[in-house]
């Protein structure tokens, strides 16, 4: 039961989120306003206090293991793309979606209600990296795929894009600051950190509405072997591999057990920033999306059961 406290609190305002989009929040631009409040001001503000008061962060472990669970997953993916015979860059998307979890707007709320703000500091160094790492692969193989069709972009183009996108993005800013703070042992002076705390304690909630009202449209006829193999990837090979993987290296037991809790996130849908070049590949992505996140409702609670 105390799980199932845990995990249908976040489906509820998901769902919640859904059905304001179709009433109250139907006009687009209030949708976007949200999400951007929740982007740019509370979740920022949420984890640069909880970077800035955690206790000692153990940061390369946690990410050379999580990583290298993703590569192989991804790896996966391919092969399989290759056995069902799609193109170079819809078994990118693929791979993309098999790895590329949610784990800002899901993945800090359940790791807050589960294990705790002091829990945080695995996951928070998995987000700074995460679209660096995923984004880049995934962007590298769509645009080799799009050069044999003369539609490419330059390679050096193709990282400016994803560089300046991970620049400007706010989430992965904050956390680097905190970082950086920690580092200089700075004290946070007392105004500002009781601000922060005050935007924070908003964050979790408006993320998962804001979530739930920019899921993306779905249709049973879209859902295909594709869609059927990254939701498999993503919510049972990924944290099967990142439990392999930790458990060999010996990672303590806390920082696996939110690293694997991470890697049992549904598929972000910020992959549908690699989705733009054709609609094929928005279309590759999007049931992977929904469908992981029906799914993950059954697995994030057995996770924790098993975690």
């Amino acid at each position: 039961m105390a799980i199932l406290n845990i995990v249908l609190p976040v489906f509820v305002l998901i769902i919640l989120g859904w059905v304001a989009k179709r009433t109250f929040l139907s006009d687009p631009q209030a949708t976007r306003g949200l999400r951007e409040l929740v982007f740019r001001l509370l979740m920022p503000s949420m984890l640069f206090t909880a970077i800035t008061q955690a206790p000692r962060i153990e940061v390369v472990g946690v990410t050379l293991i999580y990583f290298a669970a993703c590569l192989v997953v991804f790896a996966i993916a391919l092969v399989i793309a290759r056995f069902i015979k799609l193109s170079l860059s819809r078994a990118a998307m693929l791979g993309l979606n098999s790895t590329y979890g949610n784990t800002v707007m899901m993945g800090i709320p359940i790791v807050v209600a589960a294990y705790g703000a002091e829990a945080l500091p695995p996951l928070l160094t998995i987000i700074a990296l995460h679209s660096a790492v995923l984004l880049t692969f995934a962007g590298v193989l769509i645009e080799i795929d799009a050069g044999r069709s003369g539609k490419s972009q330059s390679v050096m183009s193709l990282f400016r894009t994803i560089g300046e996108g991970i620049i400007k993005n706010p989430v992965i800013l904050s956390i680097f600051l905190a970082f950086f703070w920690r580092a200089v042992e700075l004290p946070v002076p007392i105004p500002i950190r009781d601000t922060l705390r005050f935007l924070g304690t908003a964050a979790t909630p408006l993320a998962l509405i804001s979530l739930g009202a920019s899921l993306p449209p779905f249709s049973f006829r879209s859902f295909t072997m594709e869609t059927l193999a990254g939701s498999v990837l993503k919510l049972f090979a990924l944290p099967a591999a990142v439990w392999g993987f930790g458990t060999l290296a010996g990672m303590p037991k806390a920082s696996l057990a939110v690293a694997i809790l991470t890697a049992g996130m549904p598929t972000g849908a910020n992959a549908f920033l690699l989705a733009h070049r054709s609609e094929g590949l928005a279309e590759s992505s999007a049931p992977t999306v929904i469908v992981t996140m029906l799914m993950s409702l059954v697995t994030i609670y057995v996770l924790l059961a098993v975690l």
